[in-house]
């Protein structure tokens, strides 16, 4: 009897193990608000000491595109999903993310970087930045809405 109870036990605990593990983690969401009259370059710097933190709608972080094109914030959003809010319908280039962490995988800072204009506009600043000749990707990373 102790062994049908004990071999009950460990067949609830290994099926009941993939339950518990596979809950989904959810997203952080990064609502990235563009001037209709807004082209160029936007770099997002995170984990900046002293910066203000980001703004929240509900679970959504805010980032407001400056004519500057540059944002430091104290926030630190590691791998968001990211929506775009531009009335002028503009395409965003180059989308790029990168973490900056301890040995042990803490985030300290980051950024996310991007190219807002025509896919024309977008490979001549690629040119510029890419003396050496390199393929480049022109198809856009996402459309504004």
């Amino acid at each position: 009897m102790i062994v049908k109870s004990l071999l009950f036990c460990v067949v609830v605990v290994l099926l009941a193990a993939p339950l518990a593990c596979s809950k989904r983690e959810s997203r952080t969401q990064l609502q990235v608000e563009i001037p209709a009259e807004f082209t160029g370059n936007f770099v997002l710097l995170m984990g900046v000491h002293d910066a203000p933190p980001l703004q929240k709608d509900g679970s959504a972080y805010i980032v407001a595109v400056p004519r500057s094109g540059k944002v430091e914030t104290s926030t630190i959003v590691e791998k968001p999903q990211v929506t775009f809010k531009n009335s002028g319908g503009g395409q965003v280039w180059g989308y790029s993310e990168r973490m900056f962490t301890t040995g042990d995988g803490i985030p300290t800072g980051g950024n996310i970087e991007f190219f807002v204009g025509s896919k024309k506009d977008f490979e001549a600043e690629q040119n510029k930045k890419n003396k050496s000749g390199g393929s480049l990707k022109t198809e856009p990373a996402f459309s504004a809405a």
